[in-house]
């Protein structure tokens, strides 16, 4: 039954991970859109409706990291790990929230991007992300 567990919570662990993956490739070119306008100030050459779904697209990428963080605190841990665990998913939980501020930076009504907030969120997210991959593999060679 414990094997049957580990390899259950490893299961979960590996779609998870693909999953964010998956979703960070599918709006990288959005993101790169939003940096490059705050690079070289361009940011008002972007169209309302540019914004719009830039944010619409980061919202629905946020969404779905929110399901796999609820995945993650879900499931059902082998004792052994159980500190990482709990450690891989506040990791992640500030991943999110980091997404979530990035996707609040974008202003579309106003055709602007709050440029110290998306800073901050692409930080956030940056040292968030090196922590869930840290625990991801602390995890994947622990012995269960």
């Amino acid at each position: 039954m414990r094997k049957n567990n580990a390899n259950a919570y490893l299961g979960v662990l590996s779609k998870v991970l693909q999953g964010t993956e998956d979703e960070a490739n599918d709006m990288n070119a959005d993101f790169e859109k939003i940096r490059q306008a705050l690079d070289n100030q361009a940011v008002a050459s972007l169209s309302t409706d540019d914004l719009t779904a830039v944010q619409a697209h980061f919202q629905k990428g946020t969404d779905g990291y929110t399901d796999k963080r609820n995945q993650l605190e879900q499931a059902s841990a082998p004792v052994r790990i159980l500190g990482k665990h709990k450690a891989l998913v506040a990791a992640f939980r500030t991943y999110t929230e980091g997404c979530q501020a990035m996707t609040d930076a974008i202003h579309p009504a106003d055709q602007t991007v709050d440029e110290a907030a998306f800073n901050a969120a692409e930080k956030t997210q940056e040292n968030a992300m090196e922590k869930v991959t840290s625990y991801m593999q602390r995890i994947m060679t622990s012995p269960m």
